[in-house]
């Protein structure tokens, strides 16, 4: 019998755990920044790309999740879990493969990298390339874990690794002045870490036990992840940058004014991913949850977002000194906040759908939205320069796509 507390339990460690990656991205940074300008900017490239591609292939993961919130025995979770193991081992050897040969391309044609910046990315990439495989391997573990509602152990195991990060980020960069390079042997090492808490975790629950390799349910978690990992493409990647395109044909204010909100709104949104998350494994057992979870997501989403407003000053000043840029954030800031609401229901929508069987429905219709969206988008800003358009234009969109996940969603209750 599902109860209301058992979503926040499930929900509530992944939201603080979300955070603190967060936090100490900033904190990574922040470490890079103080080197020079050009390693920067060459980190937040190669980290940015290779994360990106780990998140498109982290769907595999949570197609294991998925799976295993429906099976009845914890025998067949087990053993999707090791089909998943052996699937992301594949994946991240091969994401090596592919990084290192095709690294001097994606660098120097498409990012325009040059001398020795290009070489220092390079070499990290062939480093933090290991990352895909390491982060792969993390999430089937942490789906697991989401499975059985024991995400206490993702918050505590995050919390430890990631302040293993920052400490061995400060050792081999400027301790062993190692720069770039010793980031990513932090960020590696730190991952490795993770895996060992994990594996310890596991082995003391009796499953780290040999197991046959089942290559039908391998098949099985790559055909069913195909929709999201494009689903996750379409929107991590082709619409970001057409959005991102778009804003930039207004001005480099207006586009550093966009980064500045959307970093401040990734921060509002924290709990929304979190009880999506939780809403994807809990529908199965309770298919009325995602109600709950959207209440639960939509209520922090304005909790944080009215601290923010309210402690404005010691907020924009943290992450921008220049005052011209603050100003113009001012412009904006109130009216992004409330228009990216509807983004919450979207995602939780997105999310329940994808676990009840209508990935390739929710692509289709997400492909759609955005498709026409972005065009009246661009149609706009031909006739009214401002971010207002875009900020408007995301909002319908976003509005659109909830109104008809949640219609899909209604429908398909009915049905059950």
């Amino acid at each position: 019998m599902f109860k209301k507390n058992e979503l926040d339990q499930l929900a509530l460690p992944l939201m603080l755990s979300n955070v603190l990656g967060l936090v100490i991205g900033l904190c990574d940074q922040a470490i890079m920044g103080h080197l020079s300008m050009e390693c920067f900017a060459a980190v937040a490239i190669v980290s940015g790309f290779i994360n990106s591609v780990t998140g498109i292939l982290g769907m595999t993961a949570t197609r294991f999740n998925i799976l295993g919130s429906k099976e009845t025995t914890s025998v067949k979770v087990i053993d999707d879990m090791w089909a998943q193991v052996v699937l992301s081992i594949g994946i991240g050897l091969l994401s090596i493969l592919g990084i290192v040969g095709c690294g001097p391309f994606i660098f120097q044609y498409i990012y325009q990298l040059k001398g020795a910046v290009l070489s220092e990315s390079l070499n990290y990439a062939m480093i933090f390339s290991n990352s895909i495989g390491l982060n792969l391997l993390l999430f089937t573990c942490s789906s697991y874990l989401k499975i059985v509602n024991q995400t206490t152990y993702i918050l505590i195991g995050n919390t430890i690794v990631a302040i293993t990060n920052v400490l061995l980020d400060l050792v081999f960069v400027y301790g062993c002045s190692l720069g770039m390079i010793g980031n990513a042997i932090g960020s590696i090492l730190a991952l490795i870490f993770n895996l060992i808490i994990y594996g310890c975790l596991f082995q003391r629950k009796g499953l780290l036990t040999f197991r046959k390799v089942n290559w039908e349910r391998i098949g099985v978690i790559l055909w069913g992840s195909i929709p999201m990992m494009i689903q996750e493409f379409l929107e991590s990647t082709v619409f970001v940058l057409v959005i991102g395109a778009l804003i930039s044909r207004i001005g480099l204010q207006e586009m550093a004014v966009y980064q500045v909100i959307n970093q401040l709104q990734t921060i509002a949104w924290m709990p929304m991913y979190a009880y999506a998350q939780a809403s994807l494994t809990l529908v199965h057992k309770s298919p009325s949850c995602y109600r709950l979870a959207t209440i639960r997501s939509v209520g922090m989403y304005l909790i944080i977002s009215v601290m923010m407003v309210v402690g404005w000053n010691p907020v924009i000043h943290f992450l921008t000194n220049q005052e011209e840029l603050i100003l113009a954030t001012e412009t904006y800031f109130i009216g992004a906040l409330s228009l990216g609401v509807f983004y919450n229901g979207v995602t939780v929508y997105q999310y329940t759908l994808q676990s009840l069987g209508k990935q390739r429905w929710v692509l289709c219709i997400s492909f759609l939205f955005y498709a026409i969206g972005g065009g009246l988008i661009s149609l706009g800003l031909q006739g009214w320069d401002s971010l207002w358009v875009v900020y408007l234009g995301l909002a319908g969109i976003y509005a659109l796509l909830a109104v008809m996940m949640s219609v899909k969603l209604k429908v398909l209750m009915r049905g059950d």
